[in-house]
């Protein structure tokens, strides 16, 4: 079966979280035949989710915590530069401050935010360098694991993806659409990649160039049109257009990323405000 490419046109989807790309997946004999009893299909691992008053049981207060800061980050609502207000924080969630401490060096650890000893924590400012960095490394990484899977994917497990792909193509709700995303990158991941590839990419799963790029709403596009390539290449065990699918995949990633910061204003409020200092 060969797949046509969509359109990069803007997606009507709204905007959605960011999720762990590289826990291990299901066989594909194992796969759903709907996208009601994917992990995460109602939005609970993909969305951020916490919000005043929106305390989920399964969440830690951690979790919840650093959820609330990611959301606020991608969000806007805590630019470029701001201070992290661990008390508002705490009033916001009805928690101590003790869990968002926790959750700040969590994210310091990740790359969301500076601390300043005596000072807080604040937002990291990313460069458009820091963005087109990130995603060619990803591109290296991903482009190896889709090598890879060219030369060793079997029929079932090529089948698998091929039903991943209509699953997604078909789901209607943005959050399921993500978690079968996921999905289907984990099962490219675990034919190509060996554990300590794995452990890089789970620390690049969670970068912040990633969940700006889940929040642009041209994000459902990119993917399909990366999954229709991808599958193509694997299908005919075709090693050099797959590791070239996953280079221009993240080539657009990134463009997406930086538009949808710029479109934001993300680094015009910087500039404007280097002005006024100097």
């Amino acid at each position: 079966m060969r797949y046509d490419i969509c359109d990069k046109g803007r997606s009507p989807y709204p905007k959605v979280g960011f999720a762990d790309l590289t826990q291990p997946t299901r066989k594909a004999s194992e796969m759903p035949d709907s996208h009601d009893d994917i992990p995460g299909a109602n939005g609970d691992a993909l969305l951020f989710g916490a919000t005043p008053g929106n305390r989920r049981n399964h969440q830690s207060l951690k979790e919840m915590a650093s959820n609330y800061i990611r959301e606020g980050i991608v969000s806007g609502r805590l630019g470029p530069g701001a201070k992290v207000d661990q008390d508002e924080i705490a009033e916001e969630l009805g928690i101590s401050r003790l869990p968002i401490r926790e959750a700040l060096i969590e994210l310091t650890a990740k790359g969301f935010v500076e601390s300043i000893p005596r000072r807080g924590a604040f937002v990291v400012t990313l460069t458009v360098e820091d963005i087109e960095d990130h995603f060619e490394v990803v591109s290296l990484l991903f482009g190896l694991t889709a090598r890879r899977a060219a030369k060793s994917i079997t029929s079932e497990q090529l089948a698998g993806l091929q039903k991943l792909h209509t699953q997604i193509t078909t789901a209607r709700d943005p959050a399921a659409q993500l978690a079968l995303t996921y999905e289907f990158y984990r099962a490219i991941n675990r034919v190509g990649t060996s554990e300590r590839l794995l452990l890089t990419l789970r620390f690049l799963a969670f970068a912040l160039p990633n969940d700006f790029y889940f929040s642009s709403q041209r994000w459902p596009a990119t993917e399909t049109a990366y999954r229709e390539r991808v599958l193509n290449a694997l299908a005919d065990r075709d090693a050099r257009a797959a590791v070239k699918a996953a280079e221009e995949h993240f080539g657009t990633c990134t463009k997406v990323t930086i538009d949808e910061l710029r479109s934001r204003g993300y680094w015009s409020a910087m500039k404007d405000e280097a002005k006024a200092v100097g």
